[in-house]
């Protein structure tokens, strides 16, 4: 990833029958649930194939509308290598009047989110060090300094018993996956 292009993180599909689609991803795919939850009312899992270098590469929203076919995308998420990358794109979204930009913190990475000239939702993602059980979502102010975002997160997650560095989680999420 050379001079701040992204590369792609994740996908997101949204699902009518979340449990189904859980099961095909899971059994027929062979993807290891990362975390699973609740967002918004809605069910949602973060999947991975290698937990050593992605807390998900597919994530699955549950609540999903509208005749099968029509807007399974959810988003399409981009890394950027520096937190610097991700303060030029948000300024760069704003100053070309995107729309639906909004910034987020995962506890695990943070996020840019905007939409598409179709609608489609666009994040960009820069990682944070530790591991944050997902789903987790909070509003961030992208013009903090980086090391002010890093003392919030901590701050943040203290008292959370699953907060730990992403090296240590990761770690026990490949101990889980089979011997190939």
């Amino acid at each position: 990833m050379a001079n701040g292009r992204p590369s792609i993180s994740h996908v997101v599909i949204s699902c009518f029958d979340f449990e189904k689609m859980l099961d095909h991803y899971t059994k027929i795919l062979g993807f290891q649930v990362s975390d699973i939850g609740t967002i918004g009312g809605g069910q949602i899992c973060f999947l991975t194939f290698d937990p050593e270098a992605e807390h998900h590469q597919l994530a699955l929203m549950g609540g999903r509308q509208g005749p099968p076919g029509v807007g399974a995308l959810n988003h399409v998420c981009f890394r950027l290598p520096t937190y610097q990358d991700l303060q030029a794109r948000h300024k760069l979204l704003g100053d070309l009047g995107v729309s639906g930009i909004r910034t987020v913190t995962h506890g695990s990475w943070l996020s840019l989110y905007s939409m598409d000239p179709e609608g489609t939702q666009i994040e960009f993602r820069w990682d944070l060090p530790w591991y944050v059980g997902q789903p987790f979502a909070r509003p961030i102010d992208l013009t903090l300094p980086e090391d002010e975002i890093r003392r919030m997160t901590i701050e943040q997650n203290r008292d959370n018993p699953r907060f730990q560095p992403i090296t240590e989680w990761s770690a026990k999420a490949a101990a889980k996956l089979p011997v190939a």
